[in-house]
């Protein structure tokens, strides 16, 4: 393997790294260290699945605000496909996400699983997220009351297309 495929390699493992570094502190509530993902005014976009769309950091108070009704998130990150072009690389991963709630003094599952898109940046500390929007293409479980749901919600439809409209829960 030459030197030009083990650098692109290790910028490969770098950003797989980055986007389970960002699972792992979400699942732990652990906004802050979001810092070390995002680069200031990075746009995160959930707009797709019913939520927020803002840049960082300021979406980290939309993050503690709509996962707060869950007593443990757990995300898994698969299928990790990488284009990097310099210092700039696009990926698409796809992500299944498990959510408990907490019913009647028991755990209630709601499980949902899609897709990110990102655009990443090689910063002086590293790969960084520049652009990160979320796409649901599935649920299972029981939907929190009063929380918005993705626009194609109960319509057969192309759901890894990017459907911009929304309907309240």
């Amino acid at each position: 393997m030459g030197t030009d495929r083990l650098a692109l390699a290790a910028d490969k493992v770098e950003i797989m790294e980055l986007l389970s570094r960002y699972a792992q502190h979400v699942d732990e509530r652990d906004y802050d260290a979001l810092d070390a993902i995002f680069v200031p005014g990075a746009v995160i976009d959930f707009s797709n699945n019913g939520g927020a769309r803002d840049t960082y950091p300021e979406i980290k108070g939309y993050l503690r605000e709509s996962l707060s009704i869950f007593a443990a998130i757990q995300h898994y990150q698969t299928n990790f496909a990488i284009d990097v072009d310099g210092d700039v690389a696009t990926g698409r991963n796809y992500v299944f996400t498990q959510m408990i709630s907490i019913v009647d003094g028991a755990d209630q599952l709601l499980a949902d699983g899609g897709f990110y898109d990102t655009t990443f940046v090689r910063t002086p500390d590293g790969w960084r997220i520049q652009e990160y929007i979320a796409s649901l293409t599935w649920l299972d479980g029981q939907w929190p009351d009063g929380v918005r749901r993705p626009g194609w919600w109960g319509i057969s439809s192309e759901r890894f297309a990017r459907p911009d409209a929304t309907v309240d829960a």
